[in-house]
């Protein structure tokens, strides 16, 4: 699915179940359609605008002149909507969105509209629109017993979607930012037996048990890690100050033993390369102090150096 680049100002925003049980959510997204029930509606007199025999015709369906209306409302919306309609659904843990281009076209079970630009996942900076970052107000759509529906706080999703943030929010943002760069410096003071344990508690806190002592106790290992829930085992490197050769160093004694899933290499001073290897994970100054800030540690350290 592709990434828009642009700033997006829709004039309302739908939201669509793309079938029953989802049933048509991965053919929608992989093709880039809308696709609708509601099979029995009278084609030609949607396409028209004919609503009166729309709603003759599900009355006759659903015996129950409230429901018959409800389902208008939501063919309503399929056929009516213009390309400044916001499309919204929800799959694979995350929200995709699409405008849809004019023209409704049959299927042997509904219908289906084509979309401007295809589905797309991210909002318009690049970043996943991962659903546990929205708000409950928004998710609670899923709940939606029906097809189509009105989004409920339509100025939130279009802020998110275009990656703003409330003044609020980017206040605060900025504030925790700042506070995260002011940790590194911090971080430096400690002594290396106190950054060893700043380490170990991190780790703790990410849900990693110690089964190794802290401390240089033996050639490769300074903190031995097993993941409880899925048993994987691990090692962290700690050094106060890091280059390349030293990553080396340590990259060469990893691949002499099967003993471990991965390797963390962890440093707060010094700046090393990326390197394209699956078992290792770098955590360098800017990355360690984010999980200081995480970890709810800033008081910690910031004791210890006091």
């Amino acid at each position: 699915m592709s990434t828009s680049t642009k700033i997006i100002n829709p004039s309302k925003g739908l939201y669509i179940k793309l079938g029953t049980g989802g049933k048509w959510e991965k053919e929608s997204l992989d093709k880039g359609i809308l696709r609708f029930g509601y099979g029995s509606t009278p084609f030609e007199s949607a396409v028209s605008g004919d609503w009166e025999t729309v709603r003759k015709a599900w009355h006759e369906i659903r015996h129950d002149a409230g429901a018959a209306a409800r389902d208008v409302i939501q063919i309503k919306h399929f056929f009516e909507a213009d390309e400044n309609t916001l499309w919204v659904t929800f799959h694979g843990g995350l929200l995709h969105w699409c405008f849809a281009k004019p023209g409704v076209h049959e299927s042997g079970d509904g219908s289906f509209r084509n979309t401007v630009d295809g589905w797309h996942s991210d909002d318009t900076k690049g970043k996943k629109l991962f659903t546990d970052k929205l708000s409950g107000n928004l998710l609670k759509m899923q709940a939606f017993r029906g097809t189509i529906c009105s989004i409920n706080d339509f100025e939130y999703l279009k802020r998110k979607l275009n990656g703003q943030l409330l003044p609020a929010v980017e206040e605060a943002t900025q504030a925790e930012n700042r506070m995260v760069e002011k940790i590194i410096p911090l971080m430096r003071l400690l002594t290396w037996q106190d950054f060893e344990l700043l380490v170990d508690l991190i780790f703790s806190n990410s849900g990693w048990r110690r089964i190794g002592q802290v401390g240089k106790t033996q050639k490769t290992v300074d903190i031995e890690l097993k993941l409880p829930t899925t048993g994987e085992r691990a090692f962290v490197q700690i050094k106060s100050s890091a280059s390349d050769s030293d990553l080396k160093s340590y990259l060469e004694r990893l691949n002499e033993t099967d003993a471990y899933d991965k390797m963390f290499f962890v440093w707060h001073t010094g700046e090393i390369d990326e390197i394209e290897e699956s078992k290792v994970k770098l955590i360098g100054p800017n990355h360690l102090a984010r999980m200081v800030f995480d970890a709810g540690l800033a008081s910690w350290l910031r004791e210890k150096v006091s």
